[in-house]
Order: C-alpha cells, then structure tokens, then sequence
C-alpha cells in the first residue's frame, strides 16, 4: 500500500511537470530590441506597459529581448522586414507609420515631446533666467542622426547637429561641441544619473514641447500581435492600470520638472500622421 501511494505521488509530480512544461513550450514569444546597458532604465516602463497589456488578453505571450543589441535605426530595418525582433517602442511620424504598424496609444501621453535642455559646465546662457527664442536657435542643439526629433527642430529652425551614437551625444556635449541636448522630462533624470561625472547639468528655466507619440510598432505582417497588444492597451486605459502605472513611473519626474516654472515654446510637428488621436483626451498628459 506504501508503494502504491509512493507511485501515486511520483506520477502526480510527472503529470504536474509536463504539463507546466508544455504549457511554457506553447506560450508565444514576442521578442524585443535588447537594451543596452545605458538604455535599462528606459526600458522599464513600456516593458511594465506592454507585459500589463498582454496579461489582459487571452492566450498566453512571452517577452523575451532579441539576441545581440539593436540601436533604433537597426532594429526598425529587422522589425519591417519581420526578423528578429516583433515588436519595438519609438516615436512615430509617417515614415515610420509607413514602415510600420502602429498600435495608436502613446505609451508616455505625449511626454516624449516636453523637452528641457541638458548643458556642459561651461554654458553659453545666463543661467538665472529663461533662454530667448531668438538666441535658443542659435545655439547648437545636439540630437541622434535618425531621430525624428533631429526634423522637427530643424522645420522649426533651430540650428540642429546630429550624431550615430546615443552615448555619443553626451560626450559631443561635454566637449563643448554642442551647447544643448533637449531631453524629455521622463528620460533626463536617469540620464543625469548616468553621466553624472561628466558634470552635465540641467538649464533651469526653458521648456520646448512638440505634439508627438510614442508607440508600440510590429511588423506590417502581424496584424494579430497589434490587436492583441492594441486591446490589451485599451482594456488598461479603461479599468485604470495604464494611468496607476504611469503615475508610479513618472509623477515625480514631472514634479521635478517644475513645469509650471518654465518658460514654454510650443514648437510645430510637421512630422506627425494625420491618424494621431490628438483629439483623445484619455491619451494625452496634461500638465
């Protein structure tokens, strides 16, 4: 009898393990551009954004982070001809959307496009006071070569330099090559952190914002992932998990802003698709 419960339990434990296994065998994989190390931080939130959305669908789907590193421009190359990776987050514009399908809910409400400015140790501005108009487009902006921010500076005639390389940036910048690198308010706190021996500081008094969205994109090919992904994303914004999760990301760096203190410049955004539900209140941060 003490046999026979000893065999009951072993294939109760073997049933319990092929199944957990076949379970995990058929669970889908949607594979992401791996970050590098600097970029971690920034993948937090839509990782937490995207893994919420799937949960709230049916089926079972996996993230996984593709093989090797993938800077932007690489891995929007690898996502429209639908290898490699499945899906990414970066900001739209009609190439891109072109390129791409869009899952049209802005994961970041539009911060990406609230930009104040990181400096060197020997800025070119009066520090005590907001930075003229005239004189912020006179400066050398730094921005990456393949950004569509790098357009919509220069439609707006800022005098704009661009570089290959994210890292990059920062260093152009403390040399004194550049004089500004205009960053999101959710993206420069980490990003002062990070290069915090490089004695970059933050101008205190300006603020440019430019109505723009970040997105979720897969391939042209995969229709299914961005109903799913664009369901779960809905379901969230509905029961109030997609605002829960970007207050707990993000309401202390608009705090840190200071916003309300800063000199405003609202610049055009000639990229921006005409599909943009701009007119979706639900979407969009409001200060």
């Amino acid at each position: 009898m003490i046999k026979l419960v000893f065999i009951q339990k072993n294939l109760l434990v073997l049933f319990c393990l092929f199944f957990t296994c076949t379970e995990a065998v058929s669970q889908v994989a949607i594979r992401y551009p791996k970050a590098g190390p600097v970029y971690k931080s920034h993948h937090a939130y839509p990782l937490a954004l995207l893994k919420m959305s799937v949960s709230k669908t049916e089926g079972e789907l996996r993230l996984e982070p593709s093989e090797i590193f993938m800077n932007q421009g690489r891995a929007i190359k690898q996502l429209e001809a639908n290898r490699d990776i499945d899906i990414l987050w970066t900001m739209t514009s009609e190439d891109r959307e072109k390129e791409l399908q869009a899952i049209r809910v802005p994961i970041y409400k539009g911060l990406i496009g609230w930009r104040v400015f990181l400096m060197n140790s020997s800025p070119k501005v009066d520090l005590s006071r907001p930075i003229p108009l005239t004189q912020l487009k006179k400066l050398a902006i730094i921005q990456g070569h393949d950004w569509p921010d790098t357009s919509i500076l220069q439609h707006n005639l800022f005098n704009v330099h661009s570089g290959p390389s994210y890292e990059g940036l920062f260093k152009i910048l403390q040399y004194g090559r550049a004089d500004l690198f205009p960053r999101s308010i959710i993206e420069v706190w980490d990003e002062l952190k990070i290069h915090e021996s490089s004695k970059l500081q933050l101008e205190q008094h300006t603020l440019i914002n430019y109505p723009t969205a970040s997105y979720f994109f897969v391939s042209k090919l995969n229709t299914q992932l961005a109903k799913k992904i664009g369901a779960g994303l809905q379901m969230a914004l509905d029961d109030g998990s997609f605002d829960t999760l970007f207050q707990r990301h993000f309401s202390e760096k608009i705090q840190q802003a200071k916003l309300g203190s800063r000199k405003q410049y609202r610049l055009l955004n000639p990229l921006l698709p005409e599909a943009t539900p701009i007119e979706n209140s639900q979407l969009w941060f409001k200060p």
